[in-house]
């Protein structure tokens, strides 16, 4: 699938907003061309980034009024992981739904698919948490993050990729020929390389890249903090989606990689309008400016300027951490600055 536009509007997912019909009118009006349905953690421990694809997951322990979940592996694991994948054999894809109850933004599909609305849509986008940040965060009882466990990481591999290919039959019901784009989010990608971290590279790549195998369409990857970028250039991804507002410099220390990215039809998804307290600082004319001065550092490591425009522009994280008032600004900014660099 080629990705030709430049400057398309979408988002990450989060909002602080409490009902999903407060978010709508923000989708309809800044993000036409790739809408998306949107994350209510502040709703619901449910909606929380693990908790949301958690559904399903086999020996799963869920305790909502202390807001845990973990992985019990000592009792009735292996009957639970035998039914789990006799499910994957007989693609019962329906049995890894993502349930409005974990997301209650999957509502609003319905009002997208509008005729109205739908005419105008280019792309249609989801998100699923990715392998290492879910593994990471979800542990076993001895609270051990599942992903450092060989079967669990399987599990949890095959769990997220039917979770995406549910997601993504759901937008061709109700998007018949409209392309999809799947965003895979990691922020725990930040620790990658850090003294701290055990991951590897190789269980990185390989996790990330089963993962875009179970997706038809466009395929992402969302970082927000800063990770080794030439990792992500070189796995099948379609999309990278980084902030770029804080951590552009961080990207132009691997100019080989993505040019490599680019040349062979990557996209970067520019998350240029800040989700922190900086937006209260911002307008759109010093976010254009912004966008400019990124491309003229990345052209100076050999990228042509024109693959850099083929971009879509996002905030640069989720706003669920915001006010309300702020992520509405966030979102509005964000079409903004989209609408001056189309028209310069």
């Amino acid at each position: 699938m080629t990705f030709t536009d430049s400057f398309l509007t979408t988002s990450i997912g989060s909002f602080p907003h409490l009902d999903e019909r407060g978010v709508l009118p923000l989708i309809l009006r800044d993000f036409p061309h790739i809408p998306f349905w949107p994350q209510l953690p502040k709703r619901l421990f449910l909606e929380g980034m693990v908790a949301q694809y958690s559904e399903g997951f086999p020996s799963l322990k869920l305790d909502e009024k202390d807001q845990r979940l973990w992985v019990d592996t000592s009792s009735g694991f292996d009957e639970e992981v035998e039914r789990f994948y006799q499910a994957m054999e007989r693609e019962e894809i329906e049995s890894f739904r993502i349930s409005e109850d974990y997301a209650r933004g999957l509502r609003l599909l319905k009002d997208l698919s509008q005729e109205e609305v739908r005419k105008k849509i280019k792309y249609i986008k989801g998100q699923v948490t990715g392998p290492i940040t879910f593994g990471l965060a979800l542990t076993d009882q001895e609270k051990r993050p599942i992903f450092y466990d060989s079967t669990l990481r399987e599990i949890l591999i095959s769990h997220l990729s039917f979770k995406a290919r549910w997601l993504e039959k759901r937008f061709h019901d109700l998007f018949p020929g409209i392309p999809t784009i799947i965003f895979f989010d990691e922020p725990g990608l930040s620790a990658f390389g850090s003294a701290f971290s055990g991951l590897n590279q190789e269980d990185v790549t390989l996790s990330l890249n089963e993962c875009f195998s179970a997706v038809g369409g466009l395929k992402g990857v969302h970082c927000c903090g800063n990770t080794d970028w030439s990792l992500l250039l070189s796995t099948k991804l379609d999309i990278l989606s980084f902030d770029a507002y804080g951590y552009l410099e961080n990207l132009s220390l691997y100019p080989r990689e993505l040019k490599t990215f680019l040349e062979r039809g990557g996209i970067l998804a520019w998350g240029l309008i800040p989700t922190s307290e900086d937006i209260q600082k911002e307008d759109a004319r010093s976010l254009v400016k912004r966008f400019r001065i990124g491309v003229e550092i990345l052209s100076k490591e050999g990228i042509d300027p024109v693959l850099l425009e083929r971009a879509i522009l996002t905030p640069s994280c989720g706003t669920a951490s915001l006010s309300i008032p702020l992520a509405e600004r966030v979102c509005h900014l964000t079409a903004e600055v989209s609408k001056r660099l189309i028209e310069t």
